[in-house]
């Protein structure tokens, strides 16, 4: 499977999501949107934690990119606050989410399909804030997405993102004990590299997204590298899952362009 192979089938995946990702997907309710209108900032960047308030500008008239965010989750939130917003994600599904709770509740975002690995369709210097829950582990390689990221938000404008921890990648649950892990993959890992032709099947047939693991040299380096300043991280969970026993999944970033 070459490049763009996995490209569009990951978002094929997406499209048509496995039950366990479902929670990932869920678009906010009506109250919700209704209690974002009166003020509440409720949003998440991974896992089960919601983004502290400080991390946010005042979003109202604020240009907000909401990069792989379909799904009518995060979005309707910005809009409610009054930012002009754009929603990319490569799921044709997500972004039809997005355009339902849209038209549901009556409010105008922007809505572009786009691939995180190419060149994002925007100006230079057009947005205020991006804010990126975790996708980038379903991309080979992130560093010209920080380059694309620096390009299109203006100096001083906040990123918010997360990413899956690169140990995540080194485990798979022992199926002869279900209470425990066993480490069965080298780091970096790369399942175009790293598994077998059998192994991609079994994720083809249970419609599961390949994810790519990435060091914190990609990571944090990398958003240091394009240019912004991190001036805040927290760790994150999914909560109840197997590896939540023994550690936190995800980190939140939240860095400002230089």
């Amino acid at each position: 499977m070459d490049e763009q192979n996995y490209i569009n089938y990951n978002s094929a995946a997406w499209d048509n999501i496995n039950e366990s990702l479902v929670d990932k997907t869920k678009a906010i309710s009506h109250e919700d949107y209704i209690a974002a209108k009166n003020g509440a900032l409720n949003v998440s960047l991974a896992g089960i934690k919601t983004v502290p308030k400080e991390w946010f500008p005042n979003l109202n008239g604020t240009d907000v990119l909401a990069l792989a965010c379909g799904g009518g989750q995060q979005g309707p939130v910005f809009a409610a606050h009054g930012a002009a917003v754009t929603v990319t994600d490569i799921s044709n599904s997500q972004l039809a989410t997005e355009k339902y709770v849209m038209e549901r509740e009556g409010y105008d975002i922007n809505i572009v399909k786009a691939d995180l690995s190419r060149p994002f369709p925007f100006a230079d210097n057009s947005f205020d804030m991006i804010f990126n829950p975790v996708s980038n582990c379903y991309i080979e390689n992130i560093l010209p997405m920080w380059k694309e990221c620096a390009r299109v938000i203006r100096t001083g404008g906040v990123l918010m993102m997360a990413f899956c921890k690169e140990e995540l990648f080194l485990f798979e649950p022992d199926f002869k004990n279900e209470d425990f892990l066993l480490s069965r993959h080298p780091l970096p890992f790369n399942p175009l590299k790293d598994l077998s032709e059998e192994q991609l099947e079994k994720k083809r047939n249970a419609q599961m997204p390949l994810a790519f693991s990435h060091t914190l040299t990609e990571q944090l380096g990398g958003l240091i590298k394009a240019g912004f300043e991190i001036t805040d991280i927290y760790e994150d969970c999914d909560g109840g899952g197997l590896i939540d026993k023994y550690m936190n999944s995800y980190v939140a970033v939240r860095a400002v362009r230089k």
